[in-house]
């Protein structure tokens, strides 16, 4: 009899291992396979602020290209406005001293002369400052008659009829000479010894302000051969600009 009640204990306990799993069991084990990958999911996507995002080098770049874009068309039209107008300036400047040779014409207050003589070349480079030589041109600004000072360089007639130019430095300024009042300047060469005749104010025609050197050939070609010479320096014109926009968009 214990025999027999050992034995069934021991079958009735194989028999609850072996039993199969009941519904609720199933669903609920589905229930928990679902929910993970969800819950995975939701990790993910649940602090999208905390990813750490890489930084794009090529951005900076981008940035850089914009404003580098936007700088350039400034910097562009200074340069336009200032290559062009320098270029027409010395177009026009030509043609006119090309086309008149009456010297008491002015371009907007400038005349042009060319020199002829050494008088101007400077003894003491360092106290005669501002001299030039035979072959250069020089750019004069219309003045008063009394507007000159000691030390400038005055451009004037040596009598108030002639239709020649001396231009020389200013030594002395008086304000009569001998019994007559009136503004009057002694002058003198830089490389002369000897002072010039007194000039009065009405004597001046106007002070230098710019030297341009080794032109004056050049010039008097073009006075002498003005429509091969305009044509000369559209072409040169047209040769800069073509090389210029070659430089700037190479």
């Amino acid at each position: 009899m214990v025999r027999e009640r050992s034995q069934k204990q021991s079958s009735d306990k194989r028999q609850k291992k072996k039993r199969p799993p009941t519904k609720q069991q199933i669903n609920d084990k589905k229930g928990t396979n679902r929910s993970k990958p969800t819950s995975k999911a939701t990790n993910r996507n649940a602090h999208p602020k905390n990813k750490k995002r890489k930084p794009n080098p090529d951005s900076k770049k981008t940035k850089n290209v914009t404003r580098h874009k936007v700088k350039n068309p400034v910097y562009t039209l200074l340069f336009n406005i200032v290559f062009y107008g320098f270029i027409l300036f010395m177009i026009a400047g030509s043609i006119i001293f090309a086309t008149t040779k009456n010297a008491d014409k002015s371009v907007l207050g400038y005349r042009f002369f060319c020199v002829l003589t050494d008088s101007m070349v400077p003894r003491n480079p360092e106290k005669q400052k501002g001299g030039f030589h035979s072959g250069d041109v020089i750019i004069v600004k219309n003045i008063a008659g009394e507007a000159a000072e000691v030390g400038d360089i005055i451009t004037f007639r040596p009598s108030i009829k002639s239709q020649a130019f001396l231009t020389h430095r200013v030594k002395k300024k008086l304000d009569h000479l001998g019994e007559t009042k009136g503004t009057y300047y002694i002058t003198q060469g830089d490389a002369n010894l000897a002072e010039d005749v007194p000039v009065n104010e009405k004597q001046v025609v106007g002070k230098k302000i710019l030297v341009i050197p080794k032109i004056g050939a050049f010039l008097n070609f073009v006075r002498e051969n003005p429509f091969v010479s305009i044509i000369f320096l559209i072409s040169v014109f047209g040769f800069i600009t073509i090389i210029r926009y070659y430089i700037l968009n190479k």
